[in-house]
């Protein structure tokens, strides 16, 4: 079971309210849970849905536990976590979560070991990293959480900021808006297409290196499969050991780090801010910056 305290905030709202427009759970799920004994409001199995709420109380949600990924024991590094969701920290290599029901070895498989002991809790990938890129991913625990999160990534309210060491000297900023659809000529790949979807990269530059390499922060506006390594390419500056799109071969990997994950949290009412600096392997040749 999974117990909420009522915040102040929610005070006045009714229970349809607070699922259908503050955890934004869909019509067939809040069914399922008015029908369900096990929900209840301050201890009441039959609350009245349409009451006003007052702050503290408490709901219980039933939650049955679902296999969203297999258990496998893996390493896993945990940024923040809550009763509501966990965000990792992705080693670069390590797929975000398995592509069919069978699949191992991923950051959802291991997730799923760390919370095998929590009757309620799986995890639920709310976004994901291309397998080659380091950094935060940000995991729902159960569908509840899901449903909210996936609202909020849809409605553009979680803000992921990268770095990325690229190819040489950038504008010191640029805002990069180009629609990006599938290359038909190789299906794992994308391109910058006039009838794909709009695609919106600020990028700021942080240090020019002498080895004619910079280092990048980019913001995600939209997030398009590919689209940081698609807008890079586009404007001359391919990442560091991007292979799929024309990177320079200084590095072992895409030399790319989901930075900083910032997002409104519905359950607790806060915008929370988590960061993750890159790994040791985020890394060419050892060089001091520009001066200029």
């Amino acid at each position: 079971m999974l117990k909420i305290t009522v915040l102040p905030e929610w005070r006045n709202q009714t229970l349809t309210e607070l699922f259908r427009d503050t955890f934004h759970l869909g019509k067939k799920a809040r069914h399922e849970l008015r029908m369900s004994p096990e929900f209840t409001l301050d201890g009441s199995d039959k609350p009245n849905w349409e009451g006003k709420l007052s702050a503290g109380q408490i709901l219980t949600v039933p939650l049955q536990k679902e296999n969203a990924a297999k258990i496998e024991s893996g390493p896993l590094e945990v940024s923040y976590e809550d009763d509501f969701i966990l965000v990792l920290n992705k080693p670069a290599g390590v797929k975000t979560h398995p592509n069919s029901p069978n699949e191992t070895g991923t950051l959802a498989n291991f997730a799923a070991a760390y919370l095998k002991h929590d009757p309620t809790s799986s995890p639920f990938a709310v976004h994901r990293l291309d397998q080659e890129t380091s950094g935060l991913v940000l995991f729902a625990k159960n569908p509840l959480s899901l449903a909210a999160f996936s609202w909020q990534l849809e409605a553009r309210n979680i803000h992921r900021t990268y770095l990325a060491l690229v190819s040489g000297k950038t504008p010191e900023t640029l805002t990069i808006q180009e629609p990006i659809g599938t290359d038909r000529h190789h299906p794992n790949k994308m391109r910058i297409s006039a009838s794909g979807k709009n695609a919106i990269t600020h990028l700021e530059r942080l240090e020019t290196y002498p080895n004619d390499t910079s280092l990048v922060r980019l913001k995600l506006e939209t997030g398009r499969t590919h689209q940081i390594r698609v807008h890079l390419k586009s404007i001359g500056h391919p990442i560091i050991g991007d292979h799929l799109y024309g990177g320079a071969k200084l590095a072992k990997r895409t030399l790319l780090h989901a930075e900083e994950l910032e997002f409104f949290h519905p359950f607790l009412n806060q915008t929370l801010v988590v960061k993750k600096e890159p790994p040791s392997d985020f890394t060419i040749k050892k060089e001091p910056p520009n001066e200029a």
